[in-house]
């Protein structure tokens, strides 16, 4: 072991932010509003859940599997039409920061595999 690995820890890579520094959409800030106003206390973790569609299974399989390495539970299923949804749950404080951090991951999945990002909810937490 070198003297770097007493002074600067040696584990894997930078983590990504929680929290995005972009601006948040007009629809997810009024999304967040919706849940405050109905009682839900937005202090505390949630299990939001985020929707990505696409018109085949499988880039649909191939984005639940990438969403899980990043730590989303995923779910697999066929929607009205011929297309399939994957839902992807993450248990997160919703910031403006952090829905707009997962509104870009799921966009950029969606990008990639030829999918659209259909939005995102979560219950109410009491």
């Amino acid at each position: 072991m070198d003297w770097r690995g007493w002074i600067l820890p040696r584990f894997g890579g930078r983590k990504p932010p929680a929290e995005s520094l972009s601006p948040p959409d007009p629809a997810d800030l009024a999304q967040l509003e919706e849940l405050s106003v109905r009682g839900s206390r937005v202090e505390l973790p949630h299990p939001v859940r985020a929707f990505v569609a696409f018109d085949d299974e499988a880039p649909a399989r191939a984005a639940g599997e990438l969403l899980e390495k990043e730590g989303f539970k995923c779910q697999l299923r066929t929607s009205s039409g011929s297309g399939w949804t994957v839902t992807a749950i993450h248990q997160l404080i919703p910031t403006p920061g952090a829905i707009t951090r997962l509104r870009e991951q799921m966009e950029h999945v969606a990008r990639n595999l030829g999918g659209s990002y259909r939005g995102w909810d979560a219950p109410i937490v009491h």
